[in-house]
């Protein structure tokens, strides 16, 4: 007679229920039967039987009816057409071999234009959530996921952007097709936490959708006019995107005031978020003395910087910026500040750029230093104090010709110089943008673009190489003289000449 290993796994769970011991001969011969049955029952059922085992290996009956279940999929996998078994498998996937993960994954490639657009979208979130990064297949599912995109809903398109941020997964076209789509679906949603998502993972992404972040931000002021309040995990997802992409759009500075003058400090929340909040309205414009005061205060900063679970580098220089931005940006704020220049642990924090930056910025400075060569008329990798390194600091006067950097410095003004500055003489900071420095299709992220005006407003004016300008490859000839092209261009010396 035909075994049914659901009626099994339903009459083995009833015997738990009485409280029949995992020993005695009937629980014994039932799971007997089930292994036998993995041979040659259907697939799907036997996938079931994967998530039943797994949690019951109590006895050696049950290890060889999880072992069997195992080996039977490892074996049938040629049998898997199912997009929800996909997403089942890759659930589980650190219980499997690498051969078989690898063969499974191949075998979704295969499939790929049987499967519905909705299992797609399923199988790159497992994917996203296991943080398996295989390219071909990530590149193959989102080519047909984006072809079909016009069949996907909110959550569904929300959920790719969530994996394809998991997996860091930066492509502009998938992005741009499936961002287009949710354009249409953001003002019929309910569902906030679904546009929270979107946001963050736009943010952590660098993938500025003007229109996308618009429309949300429209979704939240519409519900304000309808005396629908904002929540605090709203307000913070929306502040924290808008600043990291740069992001400060004058048809919604309605919505931006609400927010700063509706923001105050959770003391339930941890301190990182509450410094993440103050930095991105102070990126933004919108943030109030209160605001500064409240990270500035002896009693805030010293938690952060001395605390050791709380201390990054990152949180760190965020601070350092709100810092500068007080004194530089906010003049009429009266509160407190840090004196950076008197501490020793900010004064030399150290910043551990990436490969590629590093990369960049060794590229540019080899070129960079035939012009102006350190350490007379250069200085290199200097700590602003601003919360953030210049990659070189000289000054040149208005035709570009190098002047001693090591008399005429003040440090982002935090030292006197030795001598005063001539006449129409330049300090000027040298700032290399990597990709990582960089929102996804140009345009800088918020946080280079923060460094760059807080340098602007310590009165240097900044020489802004970036990552999609720069040829590495290029001979040192070729790069020297496009760098002193480009500086002469920053400087307006040939406009000067043609007028």
């Amino acid at each position: 007679s035909k075994v049914e290993p659901m009626a099994i796994i339903s009459s083995l769970k009833a015997l738990g229920e009485l409280g029949i011991n995992n020993e005695s001969f009937s629980v014994k011969n039932l799971e007997s039967t089930l292994t036998w049955s993995t041979r040659s029952c259907p697939i799907k059922e036997v996938v079931m039987l994967l998530s039943f085992t797994l949690n019951r290996r109590n006895t050696e009956s049950q290890n060889i009816l999880y072992n069997e279940v195992v080996k039977s999929l490892e074996r049938r996998w040629v049998e898997l057409k199912d997009g929800k078994l996909f997403v089942s498998l890759l659930h589980y996937v650190e219980l499997f071999s690498p051969q078989f993960v690898a063969k499974l994954e191949d075998r979704i490639a295969d499939l790929m234009e049987e499967i519905s657009p909705g299992d797609l979208a399923l199988i790159l979130a497992e994917l996203g959530r296991k943080r398996r990064r295989n390219v071909p297949l990530l590149k193959s599912l989102t080519f047909y996921l984006t072809k079909h995109r016009n069949m996907l809903d909110i959550k569904q398109i929300s959920d790719s952007l969530f994996a394809l941020n998991q997996l860091s997964y930066k492509d502009h076209d998938t992005l741009e097709r499936l961002c287009s789509q949710l354009e249409n679906h953001i003002q019929d949603t309910e569902s906030s936490p679904v546009l929270r998502s979107i946001l963050t993972s736009l943010g952590q992404l660098k993938y500025l959708h003007t229109p996308v972040v618009d429309r949300i931000m429209a979704w939240y002021q519409a519900r304000l006019d309808n005396n629908i309040p904002m929540t605090m995990k709203d307000m913070t997802t929306l502040l924290i995107t808008c600043a990291t992409l740069n992001h400060n759009p004058v048809q919604h500075s309605s919505l931006l005031e609400h927010i700063s003058q509706h923001l105050a400090q959770d003391l339930t929340q941890p301190d990182q978020v509450w410094l993440d909040t103050v930095w991105s309205l102070t990126l933004l414009g919108r943030v109030t003395p209160l605001h500064l005061e409240s990270v500035l205060s002896p009693a805030f900063h010293t938690s952060l910087l001395y605390n050791t679970s709380n201390k990054t580098v990152g949180s760190t220089l965020k601070l350092l910026n709100i810092n500068a931005a007080a004194k530089l940006l906010y003049p009429a704020y009266q509160g407190p500040t840090i004196k950076v220049a008197e501490d020793a642990l900010l004064k030399d924090i150290k910043v551990s750029p990436s490969l590629a930056k590093v990369q960049l910025t060794q590229s540019v400075m080899e070129a960079f230093s035939t012009l102006f060569p350190p350490p007379r008329l250069l200085r290199t990798n200097v700590n602003t104090l601003l919360g953030c390194v210049a990659e070189g600091e000289f000054v040149c006067d208005t035709s570009g010709k190098p002047l001693l950097v090591q008399d005429l410095s003040d440090n982002f003004g935090s030292a006197e110089p030795v001598k005063p500055l001539p006449p129409n003489a330049h300090r000027m900071a040298l700032v290399t943008a990597s990709f990582q420095d960089c929102l996804i299709g140009g345009g800088l992220t918020g946080l280079t673009a923060l460094n760059i005006r807080l340098m602007e407003a310590a009165g240097y004016r900044v020489f802004l190489v970036r990552w999609s300008d720069w040829q590495p490859a290029s001979k040192l000839v070729a790069r020297v003289k496009m760098l002193d092209g480009r500086l002469k261009q920053v400087l307006g010396v040939e406009a000067e000449r043609l007028t």
